[in-house]
């Protein structure tokens, strides 16, 4: 028998698992592996066995400290009863996990999870969420058991002794739980003549599907208002494992284990009360709970019709997590979709957040059948999975209005992705009997709103749905968690900072509809209130339909503010943008810019297309003469399946006009002749506060991006000057000099001016011959500083050999096909400003003529050229990646900037999701410090020897890809990035400090590769960049730390690591520092070392830091530091030395007062932290970007 059980388990695992690849196969591999270590959850919380092992033993404990080798998780070792388990902590709780089993994600065979920290994420987010509901949901309580107390005395007094029913009294609790206070119980019974009790309701949470027991114990420990959490899992190993657990975290008489299937323990529950009932027959509730968790693996689907009827009517708190999106976001399994949640899903880039509305309209539906309606608190996309919170309440009138909040959505998925809603039911304000007020009529909606086919491309409609119309966050709910969170200890709510991204986002994406004129009930206003706008648009999608340019984000949201449309931003995608503009107007803004910035050739687009309708009806293509702007713009302003209000009568205009009301608002027909795609038109969207933070809005605001062009080397501008080919014979070495023979003339040039060979081959051997690249840099020369000459001939020297090439390697190849059919895309950024300002020159003169020189089709486009045009571009570009990933494609992005684009290509995301083919990076140093270069070439450097440019040229052609390590520096609440922009575009300008203006932006987290620092270092960076300093050029810099070092401040900071291995942190035992600063690389620039042990791209975190030591002595740290880092292990009689430690993890509690040496330093980003506040900085555990770096470098890493 226990053979055939366990064969019938493992078909079960097998079949599971396939379905699962099946699954991820459309999420990606990242999503594979978390589900593939889910899967034995499931069985623990559904219907099969599991594999846990079911010894259990009781507390008596003695602790070793251990650390995991394959993850993170830092763990303690514990014996209890003679047994060795494993300790994880999260917030309060600490959980006991056996020997041998999975702790964190498995990217091989499947186990047993115990503990995944990827979901600390989802519930720190449950254990806030709830915080806040209780304690709204108990100040509610209160006010109605103080206003029954104050009624009842008034009875008293009057001499009313007569007791009348108490319909309000709180339901006696279960039996396996102990009533919490008297006054809970039944406060009507109290004796005015006792003193007066404590009022503390019981609150109860039900986790169904408990599994580790984890989410339980931290809600009895975290939430101080609980007075019982009922744990349930199918598994009996589980919840042995939990009372275990319990009883370790001293929890035994709070928590309450039970084991059995979840819905069997939800539907025992209401049968008991509808077996209760009282003496109006309403039935009782001593069964229903205050919270009801639901987080299983996959749907939750089957669970909503038990859940809304076993939490309380009265308000009660459902918390969903459904991880199948695969099936509520995809496209592939729609019946799925229909069977578990009623409607259909939406193929698009709005699928996600139609996802949510499915999941919503499931358990509104569910909860209707019982006379129960819904309230969305908060419903978020995360990762692959979402998280609902949503009230449940009693009211039948409520329920009328669920009709005309669902809808079906009409969607041209196929075509330019425009859409079109339809409500089931309208709920329009009529009229009263008695005339002096209204009330809401439901009646039949008329449609179908949209044709066959889609009005703006022509391309057939879909139907979705039906799926919840309604908004799907509560902005009061909302308010009151955000203000949890400066309160809230980071190191229990260890991912606060994109949990406050998050929250900010879905704040500001609702935009509101029109308001009710007629006087109806404001409650029945707010639940008939739909989501006039639900989904959301992303540039980059709306680009790739017409084949154009992508305008950047505040390009658009800048035309559309123009055009008097509100934006807002969605928490679901990063770039994506809410609008209440129609998508006539919105398509009307994308043809506009491709008139005024992105010209297409009509041959490019195929005809019976969605762009070449789209294009044609614009007049773009399809005809000689373009239509004027004015001929384009009719009247087309109708939001899409939107009812719209009347339009005004002429009788009402005229009794305006004669009113004496001015009505000048100008129209969108006007308002379109004055769209002038510019950077002011992406200030306009910078400056309106309706939607500054997203999910990527720890990043300062983006701005232009709308100078990306596919180039053929034809169309590449021009260089200063032609590059000279000189046909050669007898090419040899000479000592440290390159001669050859021309013209029967002897030559030379030192070998150093060597970049690269290439060898072309022809028909015969006779006929095949070398060009070798030779140049010249000479700084002194402003003209033509860099110089590129050719040499060509029959055979070169075996020294050239290692650096000779026959081709472009793969990864310079703009659109080479791999053997996987993955096409390589190649985008080079031209950072004009970077350093002294020599970027562009570098691409005309060097770098687009040596491309060239390997290019044998020129006429094809052989790359993506960005030309930065702000400080933003690179920021803006880095955002683009994220939103236009394609997994069938592969990039090479090569930078002419120094530190600083490195930096924005990190910050283009929140750094919490990858791409899944990073990118890799090919970095030309050509910035002031140019630190990650130098670290990653410093074993290549010799004196004399290559230029950093040669060196960086050869990287480029020859380099392989290795991974780029990247810190995150988390920052505390109310921190700020701080920067000095010219309020007008010029150099002239740019050095009068008239013309110079602060900005400031809201800061969660950074990420960097270089360095992070406090003191010192940060203040020379910062007060370089001020107004005050940025008049004197480049020699502000020495100016600045001749007056830091003169003035020797001393910094009050609190500063704590965490050593390598370590789960604990100790205290640098000083109060004043002069320096503290966390590095990854070895130099700063390419003379000044100041992490001498640091290895190229080695992910290894070391602190350097010193005390208030005085000017002259930190000047002589500075110089040994130029001597080959000979400063680590100073030391001063005072006992004063210079400290250099390998870390995990540096936490600085910045302690100043005065703002000025509140300064912090991330790679040259400038954030100032609020006094009292910290900066955390420890290593990313995944890659963002790969960086080119040299066989050699790589070969000799140690």
């Amino acid at each position: 028998m226990r053979s055939l059980a366990m064969q019938t388990l493992f078909k079960q695992h097998d079949y599971m698992l396939r379905r699962v690849w099946k699954t991820g196969s459309k999420l990606g591999i990242g999503a594979i592996a978390h589900l593939t270590t889910r899967l034995p959850i499931l069985y623990s919380n559904r219907n099969h066995p599991t594999f846990c092992d079911k010894t259990i033993a009781l507390r008596q404990f003695s602790t070793t400290t251990i650390k995991m080798a394959n993850d993170n998780v830092k763990t303690d070792t514990v014996t209890v009863e003679g047994k060795e388990y494993r300790t994880v902590t999260e917030g309060k709780a600490t959980i006991l996990v056996p020997q041998g089993a999975k702790i964190g994600e498995d990217r091989g065979e499947v186990q047993q999870v115990f503990y995944n920290p990827i979901q600390q994420y989802n519930r720190d987010l449950s254990v806030l969420a709830i915080k806040t509901y209780g304690e709204m949901s108990l100040e509610k309580r209160k006010e109605q058991y103080e206003s029954r107390l104050k009624k009842q005395g008034k009875k008293r007094k009057r001499g009313d002794d007569v007791q009348k029913p108490n319909e309000d009294a709180a339901e006696p609790a279960p039996e396996d739980e102990p009533q919490v206070t008297e006054e809970a119980a039944n406060p009507d019974v109290a004796d005015p003549a006792q003193p007066k009790k404590e009022y503390k309701p019981a609150f109860r949470i039900l986790d169904a599907l408990s599994a580790s027991g984890l989410r339980a114990l931290r809600y009895a420990h975290e939430l101080p208002f609980v007075t019982s959490v009922k744990a349930n899992d199918l598994s009996d190993t589980a919840a042995d494992s939990i009372r275990m657990n319990a009883k370790h975290n001293g929890l035994d008489d709070k928590i309450n284990v039970t084991q059995g299937d979840a819905l069997a323990l939800m539907y025992r529950g209401i049968a008991d009360d509808l077996s209760s009932r009282d003496k109006a027959g309403s039935p009782g509730k001593a069964n229903k709970f205050d919270v009801i968790d639901l987080d299983p693996y996959g749907t939750a689907a089957p669970f909503f019709d038990a859940a809304v009827q076993s939490v309380k009517d009265d308000g009660g708190l459902l918390c969903i997590t459904c991880t199948d999106s695969a099936v509520w976001a995809g496209h592939s399994y729609c019946e799925k979709t229909f069977a578990l949640y009623g409607g259909i899903p939406i193929k698009g880039m709005h699928s996600h957040e139609a996802g949510l509305r499915l999941v919503l309209n499931a358990v509104a539906t569910s909860a209707a059948r019982y006379g129960l309606t819904i309230e969305p608190l908060l419903s978020l996309s995360i990762d692959f999975y979402t998280k609902f919170f949503i009230k449940v309440i009693k009211s039948p009138q409520s329920v009328k209005f669920l009709a005309s909040k669902t809808m079906l959505v009409y969607s041209c998925d196929a075509g330019c992705g425009a859409w079109e809603t339809q409500h089931m039911l309208r709920s329009k304000p009529a009229p009263n009997k008695k005339g002096n007020g209204a009330f809401y009529k439901h009646t039949m909606a008329q449609g179908p709103s949209a044709d066959r086919h889609c009005e703006h491309c022509g391309l057939k409609m879909h139907i979705n749905g039906p799926m919840y119309g309604g908004h799907i966050h509560s902005k009061e709910f909302i308010e009151r968690l955000l203000k949890q969170i400066p309160n809230a200890d980071r190191s229990i709510y260890g991912t606060m900072p994109r949990l406050e991204g998050m929250l900010r986002t879905a704040l500001e994406e609702n935009l509101p509809g029109p308001e009710v004129k007629e006087p109806v009930d404001p409650k029945d206003a707010q639940l008939a209130a739909i989501d006039n706008y639900p989904f959301f648009i992303i540039p980059s999608r709306l680009a790739n339909v017409v084949s154009c340019v992508t305008p950047s984000e505040d390009m658009v949201r800048g035309a559309l503010i123009h055009l008097g449309y509100r934006t807002a931003r969605s928490h679901c995608r990063p770039g994506s943008i809410k609008t209440d503009a129609p998508w006539s107007t919105i398509w009307w803004v994308i043809t506009e810019w491709i008139r005024q910035k992105s010209p297409i050739k009509e041959s490019s687009i195929k005809k019976n297309s969605a762009a070449w309708k789209i294009l044609t009806d614009a007049g773009i293509i399809g005809q000689e003469k373009p239509e004027t702007t004015e001929e384009t713009a009719k009247d087309d302003s109708a939001m899409e399946g939107v009812e719209q209000n009347p339009s005004e009568p002429a009788e009402a205009s005229s009794a305006n006009a004669q009113s004496g009301e001015d009505n000048t608002v100008p129209s969108e027909m006007e308002l379109r002749k004055t769209l002038v795609f510019d950077e002011s038109l992406a200030r306009l969207a910078r400056r309106r506060g309706e939607q500054k933070y997203h999910a990527l809005s720890h990043l300062p605001p983006a701005s232009v991006f709308d100078r990306t062009y596919s180039y053929t080397m034809s169309a590449i501008p021009a260089a200063s000057h032609a590059m000279e080919t000189i046909n050669v014979e007898n090419v040899s070495f000479t000592d440290e000099n390159l001669t050859w023979t021309s013209t029967g003339i002897s030559k030379s040039t030192s070998r150093h001016e060597l970049v690269l060979a290439r060898e072309i081959k022809s028909g015969t051997v006779s006929s095949s011959h070398y060009l070798i690249f030779l140049l010249k840099e000479d700084q002194d020369n402003k003209e033509n500083p860099y110089y590129l000459s050719v040499l060509k001939a029959a055979q070169i020297p075996s020294e050239l050999r290692s650096i000779t090439l026959a081709e472009l390697p793969p990864h310079l190849k703009h659109g080479y096909v791999n053997k996987h059919g993955v096409t390589n895309q190649v985008d080079i950024i031209v950072s004009v400003k970077s350093g002294v300002g020599q970027a562009l020159r570098v691409w005309q003169d060097v770098l687009n003529p040596l491309w060239e020189s390997f290019t044998d089709e020129p006429e094809k486009p052989q790359c993506h050229l960005i030309q930065t045009e702000s400080a933003e571009t690179v920021r803006d570009y880095a955002r683009h990646l994220w939103t236009s990933q394609e997994p069938s494609k592969t990039r090479t992005i090569v930078l002419l900037s120094g530190d600083g684009g490195v930096v924005d290509l990190l910050n283009g995301s929140d750094g919490d999701e990858t791409l899944q083919t990073p990118p890799t990076i090919a970095l030309l140093p050509l910035g002031t410090g140019n630190a990650l270069f130098h670290s990653t070439h410093k074993p290549l450097y010799t004196e004399p020897g290559p230029s950093s440019l040669v060196l960086g040229l050869r990287t480029l052609f020859q380099g392989v890809s290795a991974d780029l390590p990247v810190f995150r520096a988390s920052f505390s609440s109310g921190s700020r990035i701080v920067k000095f922009t010219d309020k007008v575009q010029g150099e002239s300008l740019a050095n009068d400090p008239n013309q110079i203006k602060k900005e400031e932006t809201s800061i969660t987290h950074l990420q960097g590769a270089i360095v992070a620092s406090y003191g010192f270092h940060a203040s020379i960076v910062y007060e370089s960049d001020t107004p005050e300093y940025r008049v004197h050029g480049d020699k502000r810099f020495g100016m600045v730390a001749a007056e830091l070092l003169r003035e020797s401040h001393p910094y009050a900071a609190k500063v704590s690591i965490r050593r390598v291995g370590s789960t604990t942190f100790e205290e640098i035992p000083r109060e004043k520092h002069a320096y503290v600063l966390a590095v990854l690389v070895s130099n700063l620039e390419r003379a000044f070392t100041i992490s001498p042990a640091a290895r190229p791209l080695q992910s290894q975190l070391r602190l350097v830091h010193f005390g208030s030591i005085g000017g002259d002595r930190t000047m002589d740290v500075m110089m040994k530091a130029y001597d080959g880092g000979k400063h680590i292990g100073m030391d001063w009689p005072d006992g004063e030395r210079v400290g250099y430690d390998e870390v995990d993890e540096v936490k600085i509690s910045v302690l100043e007062s005065d703002e000025r040496w509140r300064k912090v330093c991330i790679d040259g980003t400038i954030v100032e932290i609020p006094e009292g506040g910290d900066m955390a900085i420890k290593m990313l555990g995944h890659g963002l970007f790969k960086i080119l770096a040299s066989h050699q470098v790589l070969e000799d890493r140690v």
